[in-house]
């Protein structure tokens, strides 16, 4: 098996960072969002249109793509999430996440 070289994102630091919000209707726009979030920018997704069980299909992936290149999730409202590439810090007075995926369906059940 071959090693695949990683990319060094250090070398263009010069690159302007941009902040891409998209609310989801359908489960097949994830592909669209994580193609954004591979192209390092950062991702905020709105899933209000979605069912809980189809949200959380949405979280998965683009938590699970968010994971492959070092970057955070984080869960900004019941419905609203933001996926970080590695290059962009967050700061903020709320707790990192426990997990790369949250659960919806724990955070329905406080409803």
């Amino acid at each position: 098996m071959s090693s695949i070289p990683r990319f060094d994102w250090s070398v263009n630091q010069n690159l302007q960072s941009e902040v891409v919000v998209k609310t989801i209707k359908a489960v097949e726009e994830t592909r669209e969002a994580l193609e954004l979030l591979q192209s390092r920018k950062v991702v905020v997704l709105v899933l209000d249109q979605l069912t809980t069980d189809k949200a959380q299909r949405v979280v998965d992936w683009m938590a699970g793509g968010t994971c492959a290149i070092d970057g955070q999730t984080f869960w900004v409202s019941e419905t609203t999430f933001m996926f970080v590439p590695n290059q962009v810090e967050i700061k903020s007075k709320r707790s990192v996440p426990t997990s790369p995926s949250p659960n919806l369906k724990t955070q329905e059940n406080k409803h």
